[in-house]
């Protein structure tokens, strides 16, 4: 069975498409090596916010974290075609992240999620509807989860198993991980400029 082709690209890119430094970033919501490797990640992009480099987030689900995919369908849902609400909203749920790791929720079910999620959407942005968000990321058929779905068989098609996972022009960087510091991205991406 082919994948259908997703209607717009995977991801929430900040700078151009036609920036020379393409970097991309696969990340699970659930994974504490991802949240480790998010603040250099924002720092990157802050640092590089020009023309020449371009970066764009995955968002996508590892097998062993079973609300990734929930909270994945909720920035597909709250952040829309902003890319910046995007990274936004994945900011505050890293923050939060403790309240639902796997820990967290050995007893609890995938409706105590949707209220999780929920909040932590109204604490973002206390205009959205959060009774729609609930509605949109418990819904397996729609637009929400066939978006997200786009980012994670995108990454199986780039060979992506772990997270955080980089990328940089096309070709992984596998030396750049959840430890490494801007310094560390520097030296990679200085020397394309």
């Amino acid at each position: 069975m082919s994948m259908p082709v997703p209607s717009r690209p995977s991801g929430y890119r900040l700078g151009s498409g036609d920036a020379p430094v393409q970097i991309e970033v696969f990340i699970d919501l659930e994974c504490p090596f991802s949240k480790k490797a998010w603040p250099t990640v924002l720092a990157v992009a802050n640092h590089y916010e020009s023309e020449s480099v371009a970066i764009t987030a995955h968002p996508i689900v590892l097998c062993d974290h079973r609300q990734s995919w929930d909270l994945t369908k909720a920035v597909v849902a709250i952040a829309g075609d902003d890319p910046q609400r995007a990274w936004q909203f994945m900011s505050h749920l890293y923050q939060h992240q403790p309240n639902y790791v796997q820990d967290a929720f050995d007893h609890k079910t995938r409706q105590d999620l949707w209220r999780l999620v929920s909040e932590l959407a109204a604490k973002f942005d206390p205009a959205w509807e959060t009774s729609d968000l609930a509605q949109q990321i418990s819904d397996e058929e729609g637009s929400v989860a066939s978006r997200a779905k786009a980012s994670v068989r995108y990454a199986i098609s780039r060979g992506v198993w772990s997270t955080p996972t980089i990328f940089i022009n096309g070709s992984p960087v596998p030396e750049l991980e959840s430890s490494s510091t801007i310094s560390d991205w520097q030296a990679v991406i200085d020397p394309m400029l």
